[in-house]
């Protein structure tokens, strides 16, 4: 047997030999061409430059199509200009667009620049910039070991795709035209037996059946579209929790990457978000990840106002020391409580509104929109909200302490005295619906209104922190660009039909008027799901025993309201033997541990199976309250693709 293998591979390397033999090669050229044409037998097709050996710098000398991906391939003695290769990935990639493969189009994931160099090179080797080099001794690198991307057929309809979008391109050792399509198991030409949405249906759950990669590697093409869309100004990405805008924001960021020079920023109002996001960007475009900033926008500006000596940090103690101490001063929250007792609503009304939106007199305070914030609050009593806001401000500054919105606002305030030296070349704010409006205006100061430069993704159904603005409060306008995502691809439909019954109100105007799309109008792709309604006393030993009856308690999580509910859910699943993970330290690599954590903490993440326990209601039936409740649930519910186990406790 492996005597027939080395005969046939010599047979391929002697025709491969012959049909290059017109081409006045460098022998090391014909060495490197006659192994891709044998590593056909590998399910490797190889395309040649028609200009070879006079290829122009900045094309590729060959193009390999096979179950590694795509290999930009330049021969070169030296290294070449990083402009050079990545002007040939590039190239390559724009001849990769309208590929598509059952798993829907493919994306430029699937493509790596790879520099091969003779044997007796002796400059530099491995990962350099945004491409790999190597030399012809190495070639088993690229050609045999790695990550398998892509399936028989797949690499088969790319190698045909890319043969027929030039002229430039031709095959080595097979041709297009003669190789039969390949067909997936149990299905026949011109059968009629699937109908086109239970192909779609099934490609995906095939997809999901294998880990993240794949979602690196396709697209459909409504996504795909978005990543390589050319924006003449600020453009958004919305839709309803689990249509991808995320995974599309990084693929646009990894796009955009490879088009410009200069740092990127991913940035966001959650802490724990970059983490996650940087560790999928580093499955997607690893080569790529050091270009790419991600970071929250407190951090942000605590790290500019650092670089340019005003430094601010925050000392949360400090900070709640100062609200307490006036929250205590009877005569001054007298009014405040009458109208509404709760401490968290007042603190949100300095933290969101009066500070959030950067307002700094009391005539302005006055007439201040105040949308999700239920009942009106009158013009005299804004009076009184605005002396407690002065003595807070006052216990802050005896204390020398900072709060959040203040690096914010000391941030925005030194880059309108100061801008950046150097801008960035593409800013995308995730989950957008969050930040305060004087937040918005600083992602805005930091990008800029040019072409591709600042990209908002969220959707205003998982609006978790209260308040709402209008981009056009932030001078932002988007004039149309951008995209509405409807097709939910992570959770199964009946998880998308329980979490659709929530009335969760938008309240952030994230369009201005443009049209937006309710989770119950989304196009779940994926079918079945399990939702389990529990109810009685000893939810406890209800949720332990649920957990316990799972096939797999992998990709698990327990999510809560509050933060000590889900230090109590973390002390009872480690009594009773499950090993756990706070949300709070994870960055979104694949772990055994049943992760515990705020629904605040899991926005961004998925998990197979959620579970939800009760929790007693600290809502007195305010309007707004009970509309923040329904958004919590709806995130929450959400974060489950294939199980939700949801608790009620007996009143």
């Amino acid at each position: 047997m492996t005597g027939t293998f080395h005969h046939r591979q010599e047979r391929l390397r002697r025709e491969a030999e012959a049909e290059l033999r017109d081409r006045l090669l460098p022998s090391w050229h014909h060495r490197v061409l006659q192994r891709f044409a044998v590593e056909h037998d590998s399910g490797w097709y190889p395309l040649l430059n028609q200009f070879a050996p006079h290829t122009p710098a900045n094309r590729p000398d060959a193009v390999l199509v096979g179950p590694q991906g795509v290999l930009v391939v330049l021969l070169r003695d030296a290294e070449p200009d990083w402009e050079d290769a990545r002007a040939a990935f590039v190239w390559t990639a724009e001849l990769l667009a309208g590929a598509s493969t059952e798993a829907g189009a493919v994306t430029e994931a699937v493509a790596r620049a790879v520099v091969v160099h003779p044997a007796d090179h002796r400059g530099r080797k491995g990962h350099s910039g945004e491409h790999l080099a190597i030399t012809e001794a190495e070639l088993d690198r690229v050609l045999r070991h790695g990550e398998r991307l892509l399936e028989p057929a797949e690499v088969l309809g790319i190698a045909r795709h890319l043969a027929s979008r030039t002229f430039d391109l031709s095959p080595i050792m097979w041709n297009p035209q003669r190789i039969p399509q390949q067909r997936g198991p149990g299905r026949t030409a011109g059968s009629g037996l699937f109908e086109v949405r239970d192909l779609r249906r099934e490609r995906v759950e095939r997809a999901l059946e294998r880990p993240f990669r794949d979602w690196r590697i396709f697209l459909d093409d409504a996504q795909l579209g978005a990543v390589r869309r050319r924006y003449s100004g600020p453009a958004r990405i919305t839709g309803p929790a689990g249509t991808g805008k995320t995974v599309l924001a990084l693929h646009r960021l990894a796009y955009l990457a490879r088009r410009t020079t200069g740092k990127l920023l991913f940035t966001t109002h959650l802490r724990n978000l970059p983490l996650i996001a940087a560790e999928q960007f580093r499955s997607l475009a690893p080569h790529l990840v050091q270009r790419i900033e991600f970071t929250h926008l407190h951090a942000w500006a605590r790290d500019f106002l650092d670089q340019r000596g005003r430094a601010a940090d925050v000392d949360e103690q400090q900070v709640e020391q100062a609200f307490e101490a006036v929250w205590q001063r009877a005569e001054l929250t007298a009014p405040l409580r009458a109208f509404r007792a709760s401490r968290s609503y007042w603190k949100d009304e300095i933290d969101r509104v009066i500070k959030g939106r950067g307002i700094s007199a009391l005539d302005t305070y006055r007439t201040v929109p105040r949308k999700g914030r239920g009942r009106p609050l009158p013009s005299e009593l804004r009076a009184h909200v605005w002396q407690f806001y002065c003595e807070y401000e006052r216990e802050l500054s005896e204390r020398g302490a900072f709060d959040h919105n203040d690096v914010l606002m000391r941030a925005l305030s030194e880059l309108d005295r100061r801008p950046l030296p150097r801008q960035y070349a593409a800013v995308v704010v995730d989950e957008v619906q969050d930040l305060t409006l004087i937040g918005l205006r600083l992602v805005h100061a930091i990008s800029g209104d040019g072409p591709d430069q600042l990209l908002l993704v969220g959707d205003g159904q998982q609006q978790v922190y209260p308040g709402g603005w209008r981009l056009s409060e932030a001078g932002i306008s988007l004039q149309g660009r951008g995209e509405v995502l409807r097709r939910n691809y992570r959770n199964r439909s009946a998880i998308v039909q329980h979490a659709g019954e929530l009335d969760a109100i938008n309240r952030f105007d994230d369009l201005d008027g443009g049209p937006t799309i309710a989770l119950r109008s989304a196009l779940p792709v994926l079918r079945g799901g399990h939702v389990v309604r529990w109810e009685g006393e000893d939810q406890e030993a209800a949720l332990i025993a649920a957990l316990r009856e799972l096939d797999d308690d992998t990709d698990t999580a327990v999510l809560t309201r509050t933060n000590g509910a889900a230090q109590h859910w973390d002390r009872v699943l480690r009594e009773a033997g499950f090993t756990v993970r706070s949300l709070d330290r994870w960055n979104g690599r694949t772990s055994g541990p049943i992760h515990v954590g705020t629904v605040h903490r899991a926005k961004g993440t998925e998990f197979r199976a959620v579970f939800l326990p009760d929790e007693r209601p600290q809502s007195h039936g305010h309007r707004d309250e009970l509309e923040a409740a329904d958004r919590h649930r709806l995130v929450a519910r959400t974060r489950a693709r294939d199980h939700l186990w949801i608790a009620t406790l007996s009143r």
